[in-house]
């Protein structure tokens, strides 16, 4: 049989890998991550950019004639 797990510690060193805060290989980096800290969106902007995407993708798209 297997030993015991510490699925608490185990997902917590997921999330932290997800967020970017630890490594693979498990260790901490020294520095903290170049990435930017993204700003949380509001409905009304998420709305307009899925509605630039769609414009975008819509202009991309041969015309049917019938």
């Amino acid at each position: 049989m297997a030993g015991r797990v510490n699925w608490s510690r185990i997902s917590n060193r997921e999330r932290m890998h997800r967020q970017g805060v630890e490594d693979i290989k498990g260790k901490t980096p020294l520095v903290s991550p170049s990435a930017k800290v993204r700003r949380r969106l509001s409905k009304a902007e998420l709305r307009e950019q899925a509605e630039a995407a769609f414009l975008a993708w819509r202009a991309g798209q041969p015309l049917k004639d019938k």
